[in-house]
């Protein structure tokens, strides 16, 4: 029950799904939950024997926030509060990106109510709707804090959440964290938090952040720590809005791409500044921070879907402008060919930043932070074509380990329909490589996390018949008789179901 409201017990079901509509969570239960609600330590017991020094730097949190329900901004407030030791927090900054919901504007309870904490800071934009990126920076120039620590305005603190993020960068403060980030179900608020994380943050061609299994050589790292299964953890990449940093060396990478709007890339621009530019991140698994992860944005980006989809790919493509050196710009236009002819702005000012910082080519994070393969590791790439102009495909983008392949009509979109075919006789997508779930006639063609690697994954292109011969079984890849599944099947030269071609060969070499 809320603590304004303690008495309002009746449930109404088309009012809670309606506000569900609007605010893309149960701000219905929201409005009825504790601000101050309880939380049980999720933490795994070898975080409790961590020691931290006394002499770590204080913080200022900062959430940015636009139309949030009053009662969600305050939980995170709240459990920043109660979970924090009071020394480490310098202020907790809530700064309003110009929203006009009535219970959050001046004036209203939520107002009165965040004045009467202590160390909180409300700031309301001078600038207009700015959207969150360019509002992230606005907050942390008025910060005071000697580490920011950026957290959504709809989060729940764990116990000793802060001290594990300011750790490092006290140690060196070219160090950039994350925390590890549970969930809050959007529908009933129930916290899912397991005690153990371990994933890292990866990257693919289309330039967003996925989660990983940790590298061997990642593993033997952290086995040299006297607490091996919470040790910080190295992330190539960042989830986006939850991350804490030194201000002033925040300032010296330029924070955020002001050319960026609204929302979306600014973690990976993020990313690559900090891998490139002389820093390095890490995941910390004994920091704990729930979020509510919603189904959609419930803002707009300044028109419908059409205008999202503009806007996000604009930030992406300024990501590649300014960080896809040589000829990875171009194989990333392979992957995302509706960026072409997006407009991205003008950055020369990134452009210049970068040389000044004296950042690293993008082939360094390649070889060095992420191994994500390129297009010289391959010997084919693009859209893998039947003889009636049929694609490979990944069933429209699914992401469940085991997921058929199938075969659907080409749209030369890039995405789903992209395969790398590895030197190594792999053949690979954004996700996924190529495997079998038999060695049989009729058996599929199925679609495995990247990671998981077996002896089934080879395939060998015959480019006198055109066909795709795997290895293990000697079987051909053909398509179903009845279905939209591929399979293999026994190998007959003249079945014309049997025939692929490749978008993209290369002369030097060979298929």
């Amino acid at each position: 029950v809320n603590d304004r409201n303690p008495d309002n017990l009746y449930y109404d079901k088309e009012e809670e799904q309606r506000l569900m509509d609007r605010f893309q969570f149960n701000k219905y239960l929201s409005d009825r939950t504790p601000i101050n609600r309880p939380m049980r330590d999720f933490r795994h017991t070898t975080c409790l024997q961590r020691q931290y020094p006394d002499d770590m730097p204080a913080a200022s949190v900062i959430m940015v926030f636009y139309n949030e329900a009053a009662s969600v901004v305050l939980r995170t407030v709240h459990s920043v509060l109660n979970k924090s030791p009071p020394h480490l927090i310098h202020e907790i900054l809530l700064y309003d990106d110009n929203s006009d919901l009535e219970e959050v504007v001046e004036g209203s309870w939520f107002t009165k109510h965040v004045r009467t904490l202590p160390k909180v800071r409300l700031e309301r934009s001078k600038h207009g709707r700015g959207g969150l990126i360019k509002a992230k920076t606005y907050a942390g120039k008025l910060a005071k804090g000697k580490i920011l620590v950026y957290l959504d305005a709809h989060c729940e603190c764990n116990d000793g959440w802060l001290e594990p993020l300011i750790y490092p960068i006290y140690r060196n403060r070219t160090a950039c964290t994350t925390p590890n980030i549970d969930s809050i179900s959007w529908q009933r608020l129930e916290i899912h938090a397991p005690e153990v994380v371990e994933v890292t943050g990866g990257l693919n061609w289309i330039l967003n952040m996925l989660w990983s299994p940790l590298s061997a050589e990642e593993q033997a790292r952290r086995a040299k720590d006297p607490y091996p299964i919470t040790a910080d953890i190295r992330t190539p990449t960042m989830a986006g809005g939850l991350f804490a940093i030194d201000r002033q060396w925040f300032m010296e990478l330029g924070m955020y791409d002001d050319g960026q709007d609204i929302w979306g890339g600014e973690n990976i621009d993020l990313s690559f500044r900090v891998w490139l530019c002389g820093g390095t991140q890490w995941l910390c698994p004994c920091s704990k921070v729930a979020h509510v992860f919603r189904p959609k944005h419930p803002y707009s980006f300044g028109g419908g879907h059409d205008q999202n989809f503009k806007v996000v790919m604009k930030n992406y493509k300024r990501n590649a402008l300014v960080w896809l050196d040589g000829p990875h710009l171009d194989f990333f236009y392979k992957w995302k060919p509706q960026a072409i002819d997006v407009d991205a702005g003008d950055v020369s000012d990134r452009l210049k930043l970068k040389e000044k910082l004296q950042c690293r080519s993008f082939d360094y994070f390649l070889e060095t932070v992420w191994p994500l393969p390129a297009e010289r590791d391959c010997v084919a790439t693009g859209m893998i074509k039947s003889l009636d102009n049929q694609c490979l495909d990944n069933a429209g983008g699914s992401d469940t380990h085991g997921q058929h392949l199938q075969i659907w009509g080409c749209h030369n979109l890039g995405n789903n329909q992209f395969w790398m075919y590895r030197k190594d006789r792999r053949i690979m997508g954004l996700l996924y490589v190529y495997d079998v779930d038999g060695l049989i006639p009729g058996s599929n063609v199925i679609l495995v996390w990247i990671d998981h690697k077996s002896d089934r994954q080879f395939f060998d292109y015959n480019p006198k018949t055109q066909q795709l011969i795997h290895r293990k079984s000697g079987l051909c890849v053909d398509r179903h008789a009845s279905s939209r599944d591929v399979i293999i099947d026994s190998c007959d030269p003249y079945r014309t179901n049997q025939k692929w071609t490749f978008q993209y060969t290369y002369a030097d070499r060979p298929i």
